[in-house]
């Protein structure tokens, strides 16, 4: 369920020293988008009944927000109960308890961090997140923080950008041809990943949706043939582009695997120890980079007529794809379209 989202964190202290537990302590949830807390005005889809607003439009991309005239105020709220109290002023929410142990603390963090925004999405227009956690264990302030981070980079010149962009732009046409739709589509799942991977608020927030597309990649670029092989045949092609066996089952079948078994495709209740979701973890963060070799190897071979695509020439929705439809449309309420 949270396979993607749950990392190593550490208890960042602002002094050297350790914790002392039992303590009094305060956790401060620190959520984002500002709106619906009463903090701005704009932003969001929040507006305040019975009073007037301005809707904005982006005709381009379709998003939308409002600002009401009179917007709310910062939230402020106080629930007691026994043994702790819970706050919220504005866009922070803070649970006042005394915790016997660190291990405590974090299932605290923890159980606040992933099920209040799940929760609050059910009756909030604008779904919101946990953007930091930080507080105080006794007298000491902390900052809840990743345990560990993978940065990558792209190094390049002002000349090789303006040639990427150029030969981007000459590229067009192998992709314009009708018989390489699958290669287009491809593309087009790639683009969704990375795209995923930079929107992402929280950690690992869309890496379940950027797995499936990455999978969804190399499914539709190297076909079965209708056997339901799929691995075997990405294992065939990629070898055919000068891939190693090693290089094929660490960087591009887990893809297909973890779509398949690990909380991508299907659901998965089961609680994942630490250690095996790291190995998880590990190969979504080296996964955009193999698979980018992997489109540059494979276009550069189709230039030079070394390699090609499986040809898709039926342009035809399936038939369930069209009776699915048509089920929409029977549902759909009048005037909607």
């Amino acid at each position: 369920m949270f396979s993607y989202q749950v990392r190593p964190r550490v208890f960042k202290r602002s002094a050297d020293g350790e914790y002392q537990l039992p303590a009094d302590c305060q956790i401060r949830f620190h959520f984002l988008p500002e709106q619906p807390f009463g903090v701005v005005a704009d932003g969001g889809r929040t507006a305040v009944r019975s009073v007037a607003a301005k809707a904005r439009f982006n005709a381009y991309t379709g998003q939308h927000e409002i600002q009401s005239r009179e917007p709310l105020q910062p939230l402020n709220l106080i629930l007691e109960e026994p043994g702790r109290v819970v706050e919220l002023l504005g866009r922070t929410l803070t649970v006042s308890q005394r915790f016997d142990s660190l291990p405590d603390v974090e299932e605290t963090i923890r159980s606040v961090f992933f099920a209040v925004p799940t929760l609050l999405n059910v009756t909030f227009a604008d779904p919101p997140y946990v953007e930091r956690v930080d507080g105080s264990i006794g007298n000491d302030e902390f900052r809840w923080e990743l345990r560990a981070w993978h940065m990558e980079f792209l190094t390049t010149t002002q000349e090789l950008q303006q040639q990427h962009v150029a030969q981007a732009w000459e590229r067009m046409s192998i992709v314009a041809a009708s018989h390489r739709r699958r290669l287009l589509a491809a593309l087009h799942y790639f683009h969704l990943a990375c795209r995923l991977a930079r929107e992402g608020y929280t950690a690992g927030e869309f890496v379940a949706e950027v797995v499936l597309n990455l999978s969804k990649a190399l499914e539709v670029l190297f076909p079965s043939g209708g056997d339901g092989r799929t691995r075997d045949a990405v294992r065939t092609q990629l070898r055919a582009l000068g891939f190693t066996e090693s290089e094929i089952e660490g960087n591009y079948l887990p893809a297909i695997a973890l779509r398949n078994e690990i909380d991508v495709g299907h659901v998965e209740l089961g609680l994942f120890r630490m250690e095996q979701l790291k190995m998880v973890h590990a190969f979504t963060e080296r996964a955009e980079s193999a698979f980018r070799i992997m489109f540059q190897r494979l276009i550069k071979a189709i230039e030079e007529d070394r390699f090609d695509v499986t040809a898709y020439k039926d342009s035809k929705p399936r038939k369930e794809a069209l009776d699915v439809i048509e089920r929409l449309r029977e549902y759909t309420p009048a005037g909607v379209i």
